[in-house]
């Protein structure tokens, strides 16, 4: 890790915090444990911390806090705090103490890993210095503090300083943004403990960790390609196995690969795994975001001392000129926002449910991409993108300016590690090789290849700066406020674009991107209003939603472009300062009432400006004065939706939502919701206009985050809506929050808080199954990854090592062998056993259970008549009838043989007796392969 320039430091500490008693189930040989930290730290902020880092215990006042956390709450308005360069606002020395008792065995090894704190980090344990992390505050990292531990039962003194002064060698500083750097230790930490033999962090280096690919992905069939680099801390060699599952959502494993490998001591060693999936594949997309687990385990003696899991996407990206991006195959334009991380009142310091929430809402808003500006942003939020269906172009710390060379050193590490710590998750799209403005960057550029050559590089340019191409980069990502001319050969995508309250500017950089193919897609500037130094520098209604996640109008024609469910919505006077009615539908009509009487009805305002889009707003020339508007979206003739709005009268009451996000309120000390208080007149019509005043109070087992010091309660409303942020405390229970103003009725609600969900051991289930192809015994190829069966030899397969087949007939059987089938399964259907008339087949030895039998039927003869195949299954549970007609011929395409699927049962050794016979004589009946599945009783850990 590189060191800052600020090395002097002095610490003398007493600690009087109370300890926090460590203690997980361990599985045999010391398996991983991975323990969130976010509860019961103290805290002390150093106002005039100089040039030496220094503990001043004399006068330090430590509070109580738990992580994510922020050096100071934020102010509601900024503007004016400090300049671009940020010299003073947050540039302070936050420290954070905890004692914590860690039980430790021989053999095992601890860490502390930090996923981000701004932005110097400095760590000691029981008064030993640690180590340094002085890259910068948007990537994680760790300490081993194996070494400085207590190993005979005292607690352990852990002291950490969050830096957040100025430095020049520290990106983003170094010169002004246009975004605030605020401080402390904002994202989750963990106590690690595992083995002397583990599984590498990510970021420590290019191979550390674990690396996922899929190099080759189609409809049917992906392959898995796993790099783990595992580490050996033991004085002496060590032989493990290391065995890595693919696990569905069932918790099924559909994949396992495992190697053997000494390793010696003091080294690394990196493991390459490879295999596939080829029966029930899921892919992942923006509308099915289907996950796998990928669960490395590692063995010595058959014993797990790491475990380490990382869900996965199957999924195939490729831009094709003139046809632009696919994914998995299908064009796919690309349209969302940018995103800064920071919320009103908590700066960065922004736990897991409000990224949610972040991802949650850009998903109703119909995004299927957002670029994070301008630097990594929290794991759960990618999470969030992966589970959601949300595609993501990241990029590392900068904004426009450019520091020395130790400043592009810490730039390039920061970028490798953002790659390193998210490059397994399948919702990242594009990597920023570049600075903001500037344009393309070699160094990065080459950077984010050496790290993830699966992934293409954005420009990141702007027409006022930099190469008007991608440069060395792979795609041109300009940002656009100025109607800039695109290459239509070039591919292009919008990294951003001007917005208008009115959805106008919105409509015309959708629209100007749906004109060419290779013209991938665009991305708002911003999703949301944000806090800047200036005067109102990003506050506006134009932004979809406002700083305080309320949605504002435009919000409402991203859903009527880009979600399928028909939509209306009248916008109010937010989005309109003249005589017109604006709305918003993917509707074909729009008809217009007030008062019950219809004003109009007409198409969406197309014009030059809104040509390729789907879906142009509607304009209504019409002076609304009072009452009550209705509009209707006709589509076929048919009403498919309806909106009304009525002018709002004067305040009379608040009515108080708590927003849950789809998502639970957890009882952990950190965990955050949005409470809304709406100012509406005596009808319940919200007043837009309105800026009272309103003060939030708050029962039960949460606290309300920040007081009248820094506007937060009371709040002056924000376009008729007052917003406050709740916490959880530890214990569970119920919380109501109240709102009130001066001349309104008073209002409230409440939300439950619940347990905290408890890591647990990963859960999976090893299906046995068994997989057998019948034919002759020459010249015949087996179907890859089944068991022969022939006259002479029969292979058991090992899932079931016990199974005997038995088939007979009343004539004789053929084992034909055959050759030239196109088909899924060719060899498979290529050869069988047949016997006229009928056959019977007779399994014994399964172990008692439930199964899917699977029966595969195809001739290679076509007959001018179809047959028809009769089966009888007698198993412990009785008897069952079906019947199938087997394919034929030599061309089936993709298609497989013609299957039948049962379930069955073993009882008391009980046999499977399965009777076949066929209604067209002369006519043999055919049975080409046979496969037992056995079916889940209960997933176990």
């Amino acid at each position: 890790m590189k060191t800052a320039a600020r090395t002097n430091f002095f610490i003398l500490v007493f600690f009087a915090t109370s300890t926090l008693f460590l203690a997980a189930q361990r599985s045999n040989g010391h398996s991983r444990i991975k323990q969130e930290l976010n509860q019961d730290w103290e805290f002390y902020l150093e106002k005039n911390q100089g040039a030496q880092l220094e503990l001043h215990t004399a006068k330090a006042k430590w509070q109580s806090v738990s992580i994510p956390h922020t050096l100071e709450l934020v102010p509601s308005d900024v503007s004016g705090l400090d300049t671009t360069h940020q010299p003073k606002f947050h540039r302070n020395v936050g420290w954070y103490r905890k004692k914590i008792q860690i039980p430790i065995e021989s053999h095992q090894r601890v860490f502390l890993e930090f996923e981000g704190v701004h932005q110097v980090t400095n760590l000691w344990v029981n008064g030993s210095h640690v180590g340094t992390h002085s890259i910068g505050g948007y990537t994680p990292f760790h300490f081993d503090i194996t070494n400085v531990i207590h190993t005979d039962g005292r607690p352990n003194e852990i002291l950490l300083s969050a830096d957040n002064r100025l430095d020049p060698a520290v990106p983003p500083d170094g010169n002004q943004y246009d975004y605030i750097k605020f401080g402390g230790l904002y994202r989750d930490v963990y106590l690690v403990t595992t083995s002397d033999l583990y599984v590498t962090f990510p970021w420590e280096a290019r191979n550390a960790g674990i690396t996922i690919t899929t190099p080759t992905v189609t409809k049917r069939d992906a392959t898995i390609d796993i790099k783990t680099t595992v580490r050996n801390e033991a004085s002496e060699s060590r032989e493990c196995k290391l065995v890595t599952r693919i696990i569905d959502d069932k918790g099924l494993v559909v994949s396992k690969m495992q190697t053997i490998k000494t390793i010696a001591p003091k080294s690394d060693h990196t493991f390459s795994q490879i295999d596939g999936i080829s029966e029930n594949l899921r892919l992942w997309s923006i509308e099915t975001p289907y996950l796998y687990r990928a669960l490395t385990t590692l063995y010595i003696d058959g014993a797990a001392v790491d475990e380490v899991e990382n869900k996965f996407g199957v999924r195939k990206f490729e831009f094709i000129r003139d046809q632009g991006f696919l994914l998995n195959g299908k064009p796919v334009e690309l349209i969302g926002a940018n995103r800064h991380q920071a919320y009103p009142f908590i700066g960065d310091a922004v736990p897991n449910s409000l990224h949610w929430k972040d991802a949650w809402q850009f998903k109703q808003a119909g995004f299927n991409v957002v670029r994070l500006a301008h630097y990594p942003h929290d794991n759960s939020f990618i999470e969030a993108c992966d589970e959601l269906g949300i595609l993501v172009y990241e990029e590392p710390p900068s904004w426009i300016g450019i520091g020395d060379e130790a400043w592009f050193e810490n730039l390039e590490e920061a970028t490798r590690r953002m790659i390193r710590n998210h490059r397994n998750h399948p919702s990242i799209l594009l990597w920023g090789g570049s600075l903001n403005h500037r344009g393309p960057v070699p160094q990065l550029h080459y950077a984010c290849k050496q790290e993830d050559p699966t992934r293409l590089t954005a420009s990141n340019g702007s027409p006022w700066s930099g190469p008007r191409n991608s440069g060395v980069t792979d795609i041109y990502t300009p940002m656009d406020y100025q109607n800039m001319e695109l290459n239509p050969e070039e591919f292009v995508f919008l990294c951003e674009h001007g917005s208008a309250a009115d959805a106008s500017r919105n409509q015309f950089e959708v629209s100007k991107a749906k004109a060419s193919a290779n013209h991938i897609g665009v991305a708002v500037w911003t999703a949301h209003d944000y806090q800047a130094f200036k005067p109102n520098r990003g506050l506006h209604p134009r932004r979809i939603f406002s700083m305080y996640r309320e949605p504002n109008p435009v919000y409402y024609w991203y859903q009527s472009e880009l979600r399928n469910e028909p939509m209306i919505h009248i916008a109010d006077k937010r989005a309109t300062e003249d005589e017109k009615i604006l709305v918003f539908s993917n509707a074909e009509e729009v008809e217009l009432s007030l008062n019950g009487q219809v004003v109009g009805r007409q198409f969406p305002d197309r014009n030059d400006d809104r040509m390729y889009i789907d879906h142009p707003s509607f304009t209504f020339d019409y002076p609304w004065i009072e009452g009550t508007l209705v509009a209707k979206g006709i589509s076929n003739g048919r009403i498919v939706a309806s909106h009304s709005l009525e002018k709002p009268t004067a305040p009379y009451r608040l009515k108080v939502v708590i927003e849950e996000d789809n998502r639970p309120f957890y009882a952990n000390g950190s965990d955050m919701k949005v409470v809304k208080a709406y100012i509406l007149d005596k009808k319940g019509n919200h007043i837009t206009t309105d800026t009272t005043a309103v003060s939030f109070s708050i029962r039960g087992k949460g606290d309300l985050i920040g007081d009248a010091t820094i506007g937060a309660n009371p709040f002056k409303a924000y376009y008729g809506v007052a917003t406050a942020l709740i916490r959880s405390k530890s214990e569970p229970g119920k919380i109501t929050v109240a709102a009130s103003a001066d001349g309104l009725l008073a209002a409230k609600a409440a939300i439950n808080t619940v347990e905290h969900e408890k890591s647990e051991k990963p859960m999976y289930y090893e299906l046995k199954q068994a997989k057998i192809d019948f034919g002759g015994n020459e010249e015949r190829l087996v179907q890859f990854g089944w068991n022969e069966w022939n006259p002479t030899f029969k292979s058991a397969p090992s899932a079931f090592p016990e199974l005997n087949l038995a088939i007979t007939t009343d004539t004789e059987l053929e084992w034909q062998n055959g050759w030239g089938l196109s088909a899924n399964l060719a060899y498979v259907g290529a050869d069988a056993v047949s016997a006229e008339k009928n056959m019977t087949l007779v399994c014994n030895g399964l172990p008692e259970g439930a199964y899917t039998l699977t029966t595969y039927h195809h001739s290679m003869e076509e007959y001018q008549k179809s047959p028809t195949y009769t089966f009888q299954v007698d198993d412990a549970s009785g008897t069952s009838k079906y019947t199938i007609r087997p394919s034929m011929g030599n061309r089936l395409g993709n298609a497989e043989p013609k299957s039948k699927s049962i379930e069955i049962e073993v009882k008391n050794n009980t046999p499977i007796t399965i009777r076949l016979s066929v209604n067209v004589d002369a006519i043999p009946v055919l049975l080409n392969g046979l496969k037992i599945t056995e079916i889940k009783k209960e997933v176990s850990k």
